[in-house]
C-alpha cells in the first residue's frame, strides 16, 4: 500500500527539518531565514523521490549530496553529514563531515 502524497510529503518535511536542526548549530557560518528556507526546501526534494520505496541510505544518500551541493553553493558553509536515520521517527545522526 503506497502513503498518500500529503504524507510523503509531510515524511520527507520532518526528516529535512530534523536534519537542518541538526546541521545548523554545528555548521560553519550561517544560514538566514531566506537560506534556512532554500536549504529546507532543496533538502526535501532531494528526499522526497526516495521516502515511497528508498531505503534509509537512499534517504541518507540524498540528503547529504543536496548538503554537499549547498555548501559548494555557498562557499563559506561546512556541516556534518547524515550518519544515521530513523524512518518511523524521522530522527537523524549526524557526524562530522569528511574532508
Amino acid at each position: 500500500m503506497q502513503q498518500d502524497a500529503p504524507d510523503l510529503d509531510r515524511t520527507a518535511r520532518t526528516i529535512a527539518e530534523n536534519i537542518y536542526a541538526a546541521y545548523t548549530p554545528q555548521g560553519e557560518g550561517g544560514a538566514g531565514q531566506q537560506n534556512e528556507q532554500i536549504l529546507l526546501t532543496r533538502l526535501v526534494e532531494a528526499i522526497r523521490p526516495e521516502v515511497p520505496g528508498g531505503t534509509p541510505r537512499d534517504i541518507i544518500d540524498a540528503a547529504n549530496a543536496a548538503l554537499k551541493a549547498w555548501e559548494q553553493q555557498s562557499g563559506e558553509a561546512r556541516g556534518p553529514r547524515v550518519s544515521a536515520l530513523n524512518r518511523a521517527e524521522g530522527s537523524v545522526k549526524m557526524d562530522a563531515a569528511e574532508a
